[in-house]
């Protein structure tokens, strides 16, 4: 059984913390965002150690993502309302697609400094659906902690 109430609560909040962290690290990876706008502007050896440590946060982040998704959506089965439930999937899937386009992108052009870009994007999406989706998810699984 899913642990629910603020079990349930301190996972989703543990994760988000993760999440942002990979966030800062895969954007500190890159100091010459604001010099240049492509990685063929860096010194080739700077891009082969760049872009090994980009492929491998985003890939870290990618799958901390998708699984704290699918954690969000096993806490909400049978206790939040079917609407709320089918929104915040919803949400999930589109930030999925984010993902997901960063990694086609990235595998196709090798750019880290784009990929890095896609990943800002991704944190603004995650920071409103914190706010949006989470913050009523978990107001709706603490009175669960009563009935458990």
């Amino acid at each position: 059984m899913a642990p629910i109430g603020k079990e349930a609560v301190d996972k989703i909040r543990r994760d988000h913390e993760h999440m942002l962290q990979l966030i800062e690290r895969i954007q500190s990876l890159c100091d010459q965002r604001d010099k240049i706008d492509v990685c063929t502007g860096c010194h080739s050896s700077q891009q082969s150690v760049c872009h090994s440590n980009v492929e491998q946060l985003i890939r870290a982040f990618v799958e901390a993502t998708l699984k704290h998704n699918l954690i969000e959506s096993m806490f909400m089965e049978g206790i939040v309302p079917s609407a709320h439930r089918m929104a915040h999937n919803k949400a999930h899937m589109e930030i999925a697609q984010q993902l997901k386009e960063i990694r086609v992108v990235f595998s196709k052009d090798g750019d880290g400094i784009h990929a890095i870009e896609g990943v800002d994007r991704v944190q603004k999406t995650l920071l409103a659906h914190f706010i949006e989706y989470d913050q009523q998810l978990e107001t709706l699984l603490t009175p669960a902690l009563a009935n458990s």
